[in-house]
C-alpha cells in the first residue's frame, strides 16, 4: 500500500474513532449495555482492519478513497411532511412500513401495527438484553461463516443505532411483507448512515422483506450508505429478500449481506440497482445442510459516471442443493459496471445443480464492464454451469420498431426495457415490479 493510501486510511480511522468516542460520551451510563459492548469490539476490529484498495482481488476494480474522503458525521433525523415520505414510497404496497430518514427510525412516519403476535420486529439494541434473543443476534454475528475481515462490516457494526432484529417462529407465515425505508437528505454536512436487519427464520417460517434506499432531490453534500445484513434461514424456511437502490448521484453505497440456510429452505435475493455515484454489493449464502435453493437476481442500470459493482458468493457443502443466479445490466456514457460471481461446490456435494450468468449491454464506447463469472468444483456428480455476454443493442431491432412508428429514442429503451424485464419476471410481487418498472423508465429518460 503506497503511504498516500496508508495516510488516508489513518486519518478516515481516527476520524471514526473521534467519532466514536463523542457517541460513547453521550451513552449517560449505558456504556456496558450489551450494544455499546458489541460496539466497542467492532471499533477495536476497525482499527486492525484496513479498508480494501485495489491491491486486494475482490477489490480491483473499485477504489474506495473516493468513499472514505468525506468527512461524514453521523446522520441527524430531519423532520420530513408526509407528503415526501409518501413521493419516497413509490412501492405502494400493503405490507408494514418501517421508516428510516438519515439512519433515523421515524415512528411518525412508519406503519407497523398489526403485525403478527408470534412474530418479534425490535430495535437490536433491545433485543440484545432479552435472554431469547441475544443468542440469536450472537450467532448471527460470530457464527464462523460469518467471521469476515471487512472493515465496511465492523464500521456499521460500531455505529448502527437503529438496526432491526426480526424472529419469526416456526411455521408462521408474515401475512404482509415488512419494507423499510431509507431516506437520506443532506445539507451542507457529509453524513455516514449504518442501515442493519438481522434476520433469525425458524423452521417453515416464511417472510418477505423489501429494502428501498433513495434520496431526495434536496440531498446537497455526498453521503454513505453502509449495509450490513445477516439473515438464518432454518429448515423449511423461505425468505423473500427485494433490495431497490435509487439513491442520487452525490450518493456513495456498500452493502453486506450474508445469509446462512438449513436444509429445504428456500432464500431468493432480488436486486434493483439504479442510483448512487459508487456501489459496492456483496451477497455470499453458506448453505449449511442438504435440499436448499438459493436465488440471487439482479439488475442494474448505470449512467454518467456512475460505478456499479455487484460481487456474489454461494458456498455449495452439501449434496442435492440448487442454485440460480441471474444479473443483467446496462451501461451507458462513462458508467461501468463489475460482476463477480463465485460458486464453490465442495468434495461432498454431489447433486448440485448450480446456474450462473452475467449478461450487460454496453451504449457508449467509453462505458466499461468486467465480468467474472467463476465456478469452482470439487465434487463429480453435479449440473453446474456459467457463463457471461457483453453486447450492445441490436441496429437492426432498432430500425425495425421506427418503421413501427417510433422514435429513435423510444425503440432503444423499449429494447433496453426488454433485455432488463426477464430479471423483473421472476419477482413474485407485482407491485414491486411496477415499481421497479417505474424507476427504470425515469432512469432511461435522465431523471436522476
Amino acid at each position: 500500500m503506497s503511504t498516500a493510501l496508508l495516510e488516508q486510511q489513518s486519518e478516515t480511522v481516527m476520524h471514526f474513532q473521534q467519532l466514536f468516542q463523542e457517541k460513547e460520551q453521550k451513552l449517560n451510563g449505558q456504556a456496558n449495555a450489551p450494544l455499546p459492548r458489541l460496539q466497542r469490539l467492532a471499533m477495536e476490529r476497525l482499527a486492525e482492519t484496513p479498508f480494501p484498495t485495489r491491491r486486494n482481488e475482490d477489490w480491483k476494480y473499485t477504489a474506495t478513497t473516493r468513499i472514505l474522503a468525506p468527512a461524514y458525521a453521523a446522520g441527524q433525523e430531519v423532520d420530513l411532511a408526509a407528503e415526501q415520505v409518501k413521493a419516497a414510497n413509490i412501492v405502494c404496497l400493503d405490507a408494514y412500513v418501517l421508516v428510516f430518514v438519515n439512519g433515523v427510525y421515524s415512528a411518525k412516519h412508519s406503519q407497523i401495527y398489526g403485525m403478527p403476535p408470534e412474530m418479534t420486529l425490535w430495535p437490536v439494541k433491545d433485543a440484545l438484553k432479552d435472554d431469547r434473543f441475544r443468542p440469536l443476534i450472537e450467532a448471527q454475528l460470530f457464527h464462523e461463516e460469518n467471521q469476515v475481515h471487512n472493515a465496511f462490516e465492523h464500521l456499521n457494526m460500531a455505529f448502527a443505532e437503529h438496526g432491526q432484529f426480526i424472529h419469526v417462529p416456526k411455521n408462521v407465515v408474515v401475512d404482509k411483507p415488512i419494507h423499510f425505508l431509507y431516506i437520506s437528505e443532506t445539507e451542507d454536512q457529509p453524513v455516514f448512515t449504518h442501515p442493519q436487519i438481522i434476520i433469525s427464520l425458524e423452521r417453515s417460517a416464511e417472510l418477505t422483506i423489501i429494502e428501498h434506499f433513495t434520496g431526495t432531490v434536496n440531498a446537497e453534500a455526498p453521503y454513505f450508505t453502509n449495509v450490513a445484513n445477516r439473515f438464518h434461514v432454518a429448515e423449511n424456511a423461505n425468505l423473500k429478500h427485494y433490495r431497490i437502490q435509487d439513491e442520487n448521484m452525490k450518493a456513495f453505497h456498500v452493502n453486506n449481506t450474508r445469509v446462512r440456510q438449513d436444509r429445504v429452505s428456500t432464500y431468493s435475493g432480488y436486486l434493483v440497482d439504479l442510483g448512487s455515484r459508487i456501489v459496492r454489493n456483496n451477497l455470499g449464502a453458506v448453505l449449511l445442510d442438504e435440499s436448499t435453493n438459493t436465488n440471487f437476481y439482479g439488475m442494474y442500470f448505470g449512467r454518467g459516471e456512475q460505478h456499479i459493482d455487484n460481487q456474489t458468493f454461494i458456498d455449495h457443502a452439501f449434496p442435492h442443493c440448487e442454485s440460480n443466479e441471474l444479473y443483467k445490466g446496462i451501461v451507458n456514457d462513462k458508467a461501468s459496471a463489475v460482476f463477480n460471481g463465485k460458486v464453490l461446490v465442495r468434495q461432498d456435494a454431489q447433486k448440485t445443480n448450480a446456474y450462473q450468468q452475467n449478461s450487460s449491454l454496453v451504449l457508449s464506447p467509453k462505458a466499461v464492464v468486467d465480468s467474472k463469472p467463476q465456478l469452482e468444483i470439487f465434487a463429480d456428480d453435479v449440473k453446474c454451469s456459467h457463463g457471461a455476454t457483453i453486447g450492445q443493442l441490436d441496429e437492426n431491432s432498432v430500425f425495425y420498431l421506427r418503421s413501427r412508428g417510433l422514435s429513435d429514442q423510444q425503440a432503444r429503451a423499449l429494447l433496453q426495457h426488454a433485455f432488463l424485464k426477464e430479471v423483473l419476471d421472476f419477482m413474485p410481487e407485482e407491485k414491486v415490479i411496477n415499481a421497479s418498472e417505474e424507476l427504470i423508465t425515469k432512469k432511461f429518460q435522465g431523471e436522476f
